[in-house]
Order: structure tokens, then sequence, then C-alpha cells
């Protein structure tokens, strides 16, 4: 992974979220069906093939295929956009010469791609538009999940997170351990020894054990 959620635009998205996986789905299933070489048609069916096929690869579901679909409907649309702007302005603008137009196409990037994961996680329709009308804010029943103390953490951890995130972001976990002495390095394994054996309290799986 290399920080999916700034990607601009979808295919920017691919090329960071789940690199071995975007690397397999390009090598062995878009360039075998046509890629790019073959026409705006061919590439246009090669995009949705191999989406439909990765959202198959996740699990026999609709909702995966649903998942999928959606990929191949957003590169869809980003390239046929795409295509226009490079033939009219001569290249890739969108980010270099306008970045407030960058910032709203990664936000809109981040949007979209969070609802196809709503998908990924039902395991059916009826699950999915249920929280999909939740997130939206139109349900019209249900109790309160936060307490006016919950939104006060979340209104002090998310931007400590945020803080953390954009200070580490380009700090490698090596780096960082070859510089601690030993009794730190022995308090951070303990730590991470411990939390797996409290994770083996918990009922729910891994995700890609099905696959």
């Amino acid at each position: 992974f290399n920080y999916p959620y700034a990607a601009i635009g979808f295919s920017d998205f691919w090329r960071r979220w789940h690199i071995t996986l975007s690397a397999w789905l390009r090598d062995y299933l878009y360039i075998p069906l046509g890629g790019n070489r073959h026409g705006l048609t061919r590439t246009y069916f090669a995009l949705m093939v191999t989406m439909l096929l990765g959202g198959l690869w996740h699990g026999a579901n609709w909702t995966f295929v649903v998942w999928g679909g959606l990929h191949g409907l957003y590169l869809w649309v980003e390239k046929f956009f795409r295509d226009r702007r490079e033939a009219s302005a001569g290249g890739d603008l969108i980010a270099r010469n306008n970045p407030w137009l960058g910032f709203f196409y990664a936000f809109l990037t981040f949007m979209l791609v969070n609802i196809t994961w709503v998908f990924f996680r039902s395991g059916t329709f009826g699950k999915a538009w249920q929280m999909l009308v939740s997130m939206s804010g139109m349900a019209s029943e249900g109790k309160a999940m936060l307490t006016s103390l919950a939104l006060l953490k979340i209104g002090v951890v998310i931007p400590a997170m945020l803080i953390a995130h954009w200070l580490m972001r380009n700090t490698k976990v090596l780096d960082v351990a070859h510089k601690l002495s030993w009794w730190k390095v022995g308090i951070v394994w303990s730590a991470m020894i411990l939390l797996l054996i409290w994770a083996q309290e918990s009922g729910s799986s891994f995700i890609y054990f099905q696959f």
C-alpha cells in the first residue's frame, strides 16, 4: 500500500491500493484482455471485466461483483474525461495547475471508494442499502451510537492521528527500530504479543481467510 486514500483519481487509487493484487490483475487479466492497445471499446471491456473478476476473487457473492463493477465504472468515467481533457489541453493538468481542483478530485475519489466498501463488507444488498441510508443521515430509526463524551474523544483522537500520520508519513519502521535501544525494542515486541493474545478472544476472523 502507498497512501491509497491520498489518491487523486481511481487509476491512481489502484496504483496505490494492494499493489501486489493490482499488478496481478494488470499483468494477468487487463493486458491479456487487450489492455489499451486495441481501441477504446476493447479498453473499456478489459477494464470492466478485470474489475468484475477482481471482485469475484474476493468472494463468490453478488456484493463483491457490485464492488468490482463500481470500480470498473469509476475507471470508465475517469478514462473518458481524461482522454477528452488530454486531447484538448495536451496533458493531465488537474493537479499541477489547479491544486484546489486536485484536492476536490482526491476528496471525491475518497468518498466514492468508501461507497464501494459498503458492498464489500455487506453480506447482502439489504444490509448494504441499510448502511448507505444510515451513512446519508436519512435513517428514520435507530439509537444514538455516540455520547457527547465519545464525540469529544473523537474530536481529539482524529486530529491527533492526522498529525501523527503527517509527521510520520515517510518514516520506515525499520529505520525507527534501528535507532531504538534493546529494551525499547523489547517493550514494543511485548506489546505486540499481548495484542495478539487479546485478539484471539475476538470471534471475528481475518477477512482474507475466505479467499
